[in-house]
């Protein structure tokens, strides 16, 4: 199932909660699915590749940290040059040449006085912004280099933040990030762990940045040191001196929009990224089923609980990097007993049947069994696709969870 597919799945699925049942519901459940839909919209239906201002001076490491952060050749190291004189935006694409990121190509900060270039680093930067601007810019500077002629840098730093707010009243944070970190003395301290002499000389740069950036910003989003070496050969990581990357990677979640989390926590990798998101979407699908089920039309809600169940597990495997199809889809819920066409129908209609049994406490006790089901095909899937567990142990996580809700 291709990207665009599953998004039109996701829009569908949603689009029949808020046009057809939500009408229905009472006013006090109605206001708690409302914002739990909106969000996942949010999240599944309006989800974008993040777009990044990657700035600093030529060798500071722009395409380097690029690789490191989804651990691929997806930029050729040394092809951000000072050559091009006006900005333009370069699109990274993966292996199936899907869009990853987007990043606003510059000239290297520091060359606006070079004889080759007629304009200035703002004047190039006009027409590239014309119609798109990033969604946080990320200012690298070597620890070496963090005293070096640093003050110009800022400047133009604080200029092109000025401009995407003149054209888009948007102010993109701003995340000042040390490189080549491992440089810094002792040199013969090359490679991570670094000793505490190392360290020290990484506190110092770091806060050093920090101090100066302090000086002409007054909200900048953090700064952070980083090594981001990673070599390789036929395509394949054979050495990896990385440090501090994942720490970034989950620092610049926290400054982007929501509807760039899901293309980020697919394309960086990162588990810990990976399971936060699909946490947060199963605690808003386990939300939305509590109060569907909680609704007072016997069997009416079952197609939309089982609806919102399947897009929830489809969305947690593709932000896991699996390729997912119905095939699978069935396989997985198989595997963990909520087979759709028997084991999770039949629990679907107990569940819808105890309205009809018990007319009164059957509603709550429905939506109850509706969200903490939900809840585990939550877990069980983060276990299967995103940890890559076996079937046999995401079966115990979905039956575990699935009578303890939100653990």
């Amino acid at each position: 199932m291709n990207p665009d597919d599953q998004r039109l799945e996701f829009d569908q699925s949603l689009r029949m909660m808020r046009d057809r049942l939500v009408p229905k519901l009472p006013a006090n459940i109605k206001r708690k699915v409302l914002p739990e839909i909106e969000k996942l919209e949010d999240l599944l239906v309006d989800t974008r590749p993040p777009k990044f201002a990657i700035v600093g001076r030529r060798g500071a490491g722009k395409s380097t940290l690029i690789n490191a952060i989804f651990q691929d050749q997806v930029a050729d190291v040394g092809s951000v040059t000072a050559e091009t004189e006006r900005a333009s935006w370069h699109t990274y694409t993966d292996k199936t040449n899907e869009t990853i990121m987007e990043v606003l190509d510059t000239r290297g900060f520091g060359e606006g006085a070079s004889d080759r270039f007629q304009m200035s680093e703002e004047r190039t930067w006009e027409e590239a912004l014309a119609n798109k601007y990033p969604d946080a810019i990320l200012f690298l500077i070597k620890a070496k280099e963090v005293d070096s002629r640093i003050q110009e840098d800022i400047g133009q730093l604080k200029a092109l933040q000025q401009q995407i707010k003149e054209k888009h009243d948007y102010v993109p944070p701003i995340v000042g990030i040390v490189t080549q970190v491992d440089e810094l003395d002792p040199i013969y301290d090359h490679t991570p762990p670094f000793g505490d002499s190392k360290q020290r000389a990484i506190q110092q740069a770091t806060a050093h940045l920090e101090k100066l950036l302090a000086k002409q910003f007054n909200d900048i989003a953090g700064v952070l040191p980083v090594c981001a070496y990673l070599a390789f050969e036929n395509g394949r990581i054979v050495y990896d001196r990385r440090w501090n990357i994942h720490r970034l990677i989950d620092f610049l979640l926290e400054q982007l929009p929501n509807n760039t989390w899901m293309e980020w926590a697919r394309i960086t990798k990162a588990k810990s990224i990976q399971v936060k998101i699909a946490e947060t979407i199963g605690k808003s699908a386990s939300a939305i089923s509590l109060g569907v089920g909680a609704q007072p039309i016997p069997l009416a809600d079952l197609p939309v609980i089982t609806s919102i169940q399947l897009s929830m597990v489809a969305s947690i495997a593709y932000i896991s990097g699996r390729k997912l199809n119905r095939k699978t889809l069935v396989e997985f819920l198989g595997a963990v007993g909520a087979n759709v066409g028997t084991a999770f129908a039949f629990r679907q209609l107990s569940r819808s049947l105890s309205k009809l049994v018990f007319p009164v406490a059957g509603h709550a006790v429905s939506g109850t069994l509706a969200a903490t089901a939900t809840w585990g095909l939550c877990k069980a899937a983060i276990l299967y696709f995103i940890e890559r567990q076996p079937a046999e142990e995401a079966k115990k996580m979905y039956e575990k969870n699935a009578e303890h809700p939100l653990d």
